[in-house]
């Protein structure tokens, strides 16, 4: 699959507008996606990077969390979200619709939420994120450190100078966080994932990490 279009710095590998299941999971496999960074450099509370590792490679299937209800319920709020965004900021939102490829690194691959335009600072990126009441703790000192790490890769790929969260907790808390572009952190994070995507494409296999995950992955 060639990328052909751009979207800024980004290039447009494949629009996601009609995109099967089977064709999108075709395409995560060719790199590392947004969602999977935190993974892939060991900082995921709920995925260990040999269980991705397992999935990149093709010897296991991706779980399907298409039914899980706090799964439904982020697909089903995301545009009221986004346009609770825009109402309180004042910016306007837009979708891409598209998987995005870096442009020197080619297995960093960004899909993106939204993304805020006619802002003074640039085009931003949103990330729209819904968590329940019992996380709410995880929130208090600003973004988890996982999406962080998802955030700073979509920024690493489009080459956007900032991005904002905006997090619904419990159903009725609000807030927007907002995360500027550091060369030094997308550094380091760009280099770690390219150690992991060594790996895949050297059919090495990482070293579990102790964790529950990795125990099922074995």
């Amino acid at each position: 699959m060639k990328a052909k279009a751009k979207y800024g710095q980004a290039l447009r590998l494949a629009s996601t507008t009609q995109l099967t299941r089977e064709q999108w999971l075709a395409i995560r496999k060719l790199g590392i996606g947004s969602s999977d960074a935190a993974v892939a450099v060991g900082l995921s509370p709920y995925k260990c990077p040999l269980s991705l590792w397992l999935e990149k490679t093709g010897r296991k299937e991706p779980e399907d969390i298409s039914h899980k209800e706090a799964v439904l319920w982020g697909i089903e709020l995301e545009p009221v979200l986004a346009q609770v965004y825009a109402k309180r900021t004042g910016f306007r939102v837009r979708r891409v619709n598209a998987v995005l490829q870096h442009p020197e690194q080619p297995f960093m691959l960004a899909n993106l939420d939204r993304e805020v335009v006619g802002h003074p600072d640039g085009p931003g990126i949103l990330e729209i994120k819904t968590a329940s009441y019992h996380s709410a703790p995880q929130w208090e000192e600003g973004v988890p450190v996982a999406y962080q790490c998802q955030v700073l890769h979509q920024l690493a790929v489009t080459g956007h100078a900032w991005a904002e969260v905006a997090v619904l907790i419990g159903g009725q808390d609000f807030r927007i966080y907002r995360i500027e572009r550091d060369e030094e952190k997308i550094q380091d994070l760009t280099e770690r994932e390219a150690q992991f995507w060594q790996m895949v494409q050297q059919d090495q296999q990482p070293d579990p990490d102790g964790s529950s995950d990795a125990a099922n992955a074995l």
